[in-house]
This record gives C-alpha cells, sequence and structure tokens, in this order.
C-alpha cells in the first residue's frame, strides 16, 4: 500500500504504469461516498498505455485519513495540487468524476500552476437552487439507505476499516453539506482559467443536466470544450467507458 503526507492527512493512492516520455501522468479524482479504486479501477489501467496514472483516495474516502472531521472542494484541490507535488511532478492532467470533477474545477481556477489540463465530469460551477432542495433530501442517510441499500453496504465495505462502520452516515451529512455551499464561481473567475478544459456530462445526468452545468463551464472557460453525450446519465466514463477513453485520449492529444 502506498501513503503520502498530504495536509495534515494520510492519503492512500495507486498507481499504474509507467511515465511516457514528454507526456506529464493522469490524476484521476473520484467522486464523493466511493473511493479511486471504485470509480477509476476500470478506465485507470486503459489510460495507462500512454500516461502514468495516479489515483487517490480523496482524505476522509476510503483508506486516506481526515483529522479535521470535514472538508471542501478547496481543500481537496489544495490536497492534489500537494500530491502533484509530492509525487514530483510539476504538473500532471487533472481528471475529475462528480464531487471530483467538481474538484479537478476548482484545481484548475485555485492551481494553475500544477495543472496541465483539466477534464471536469458531472461537475457544476456554482450552487443552484435545484441543488440546494435536491440534495438535502436524497443524501438524507435514512432516505439514502431505504432507497439504496446496496450503495451503503458499498460504503462499509469501502470506508468502514479506517472509518468506522457507522461512518457512511456522517460520509453522507458531509458530501450534502459541500454540495450545497461550493462552488461558486462567477463569469469573471472562470474567464481566468488559461488551461485547456474538456466539460463532460451525460445529457441525462439528473444530478446536472437541468441547469446545464457542464455546457455552462464550456461557455464561460474560454477555448473550452464540451461533450455532452445523449442518453447517458451521470457516470458517462461507466456508462461509455470505449468512448469515454476516446474522447479523452483524443482531447489530450490535442492539447496535452
Amino acid at each position: 500500500m502506498a501513503f503520502v503526507d498530504i495536509n495534515g492527512a494520510k492519503i492512500y493512492y495507486q498507481v499504474y504504469g509507467e511515465d511516457h516520455p514528454g507526456r506529464v501522468p493522469i490524476l484521476l479524482i473520484h467522486g464523493s461516498t466511493i473511493t479511486g479504486e471504485i470509480d477509476w479501477s476500470h478506465i485507470a489501467p486503459r489510460l495507462a498505455g500512454a500516461y502514468k496514472v495516479y489515483v487517490p483516495d480523496c482524505r476522509g474516502h476510503g483508506r486516506s485519513t481526515n483529522p479535521g472531521g470535514k472538508y471542501s472542494f478547496k481543500q481537496m484541490a489544495d490536497d492534489q495540487a500537494a500530491f502533484v507535488k509530492a509525487m514530483g511532478y510539476e504538473r500532471m492532467h487533472i481528471i475529475g468524476h462528480s464531487n471530483g470533477g467538481n474538484v479537478a474545477l476548482v484545481t484548475v481556477v485555485e492551481h494553475p500552476e500544477i495543472t496541465q489540463t483539466a477534464i471536469p465530469q458531472a461537475a457544476n460551477a456554482y450552487v443552484t437552487d435545484y441543488l440546494r432542495e435536491r440534495e438535502p433530501v436524497v443524501l438524507a442517510p435514512d432516505y439514502y439507505a431505504e432507497h439504496n441499500p446496496d450503495s451503503v453496504a458499498e460504503m462499509i465495505a469501502a470506508h468502514g476499516e479506517t472509518h468506522g462502520q457507522d461512518y457512511w452516515r456522517k460520509l453522507l451529512v458531509m458530501t450534502m453539506e459541500e454540495i450545497i455551499a461550493e462552488p461558486n464561481y462567477t463569469l469573471a473567475d472562470l474567464a481566468k482559467v488559461k488551461r485547456p478544459v474538456l466539460s463532460i456530462m451525460g445529457g441525462e445526468d439528473a444530478v446536472n443536466a437541468p441547469d446545464r452545468h457542464g455546457q455552462f463551464i464550456a461557455e464561460n472557460i474560454p477555448g473550452a470544450e464540451a461533450w455532452v453525450p445523449e442518453g447517458i446519465g451521470h457516470n458517462v466514463h461507466v456508462e461509455i467507458p470505449d468512448e469515454w477513453v476516446a474522447k479523452v485520449l483524443d482531447f489530450l492529444k490535442r492539447q496535452g
């Protein structure tokens, strides 16, 4: 097992592949309530043929500790910036899914110095009324357990050994509180981004599609691209992995 001390937390990570001359590595950031392995184990090996790939567990997830007992997207973006440096690189390609997509977006805004390119998937640049109304309901622990028993079992298996068997409840609450608080970027904030960005969102993403979050990000970051596959939900890389890998590798080849 590989661990590194980052901003007071002990961060667990996995590595796929070897360095490729002239190509900086990829950093894959998982969504909240899961782990890097759960989110990316089917994707990371496919990217590793062309890029070295790092897959950490964000603080408070999986095997990674979280001494502060809470988290924010900005704090996690700070962690990613420190992680890149700790691995011995100046920059990486930053790719994130769901709340990991939010972290990828915050990273390119707040830490452009370590960002080669950014691919936020299922991310939002600002908090909408829709999210404020939806998330406290669907992420309430009792409601969530009733409607998503398999996901609760997955969370217990993923986080229980490090954080305790009932930790999933606290994790849901922390996640909900962050989703309805951040990020809150203005058009002027997004206009300052100078790194290449590919915004990915499923056309039927129940969380992000109603407010066109994916398109909003791409439309307001100079030179950014958008990929919004129709008929696809929140987990684009899971639902159409072949197309996802091809699209990402093409973007990195052109813009990386």
